[in-house]
């Protein structure tokens, strides 16, 4: 009696290329547990490696497993599979970059995966607004719980007015300007309840314009002052 071939399992995934979520076919996978010794907490995770159905492209994907039978739930829940490669998330070098702005790039590349247009926007445009309050706005001191206190009250600096003043203080240039302005705009639209939409590679351009942003306002600037430094230091060593 003839058996039919098992077909090989699939996993989905979205494919930069055909700008798409595809089931690829799986080639493999590896898997990591390890229970956190501090808190006593599992944690496991996943990556997938395949190719494309339409393109054949290699990829590749990691899942987190989020929740766990027996321990914090009645059965194993993992999150969505997130492309890792080709095309990974855009990796930044500086410490200075506030956790708001790192949480909401992310979420922005998570949603372009998915396929949420609209969504990425609106996260990109959280991005831009909190750099533009960590660079501007001044931050009070630990022990001054007064001016802490007074920061909050305060009008929360608005992503319109951030961009302006980030030019106006020469901390980016017209290019960039220009490119933060037309985030600001699709921003407005992915804020309201506007019967519209955004391509996917309009998101992804506006993607690129954010991290361009952060790249030269944080880690740029970072590598510019630590090469000054180095500059500095060489020219005191010849006087002396």
């Amino acid at each position: 009696m003839a058996t039919t071939a098992k077909a090989p399992p699939t996993f989905i995934i979205d494919c930069p290329y055909c700008k798409a979520k595809v089931a690829a076919t799986e080639s493999g996978r590896a898997e990591h547990f390890v229970i956190d010794e501090d808190s006593g907490q599992p944690y496991r995770n996943r990556v997938f490696v395949g190719n494309c159905p339409k393109c054949g492209s290699i990829l590749v994907g990691a899942s987190d497993q989020v929740e766990f039978a027996g321990y914090d739930a009645a059965e194993d829940f993992w999150s969505d599979i997130v492309r890792v490669y080709p095309k990974p998330p855009k990796a930044f070098s500086s410490g200075r970059i506030p956790k708001v702005v790192s949480v909401s790039l992310d979420e922005a590349d998570r949603s372009l995966q998915a396929g949420a247009n609209i969504a990425a926007c609106g996260m990109l445009g959280r991005a831009l607004e909190a750099l533009c309050r960590d660079v501007l706005e001044p931050k009070p001191k630990k022990e001054d719980a007064s001016a802490a206190m007074l920061a909050k009250q305060k009008r929360k600096l608005m992503l319109g007015e951030g961009i302006k003043r980030l030019r106006d203080a020469k901390v980016i240039d017209d290019r960039l300007y220009d490119w933060s302005q037309q985030l600001h705009a699709f921003r407005n639209l992915a804020a309201h309840p506007e019967d519209t939409s955004v391509s996917r590679n309009d998101a992804e351009d506006l993607q690129t314009f954010v991290n361009a942003i952060v790249e030269y306002v944080y880690d740029l600037a970072d590598r510019y002052a630590e090469f000054k430094e180095r500059v500095d230091a060489r020219a005191k060593r010849k006087k002396s």
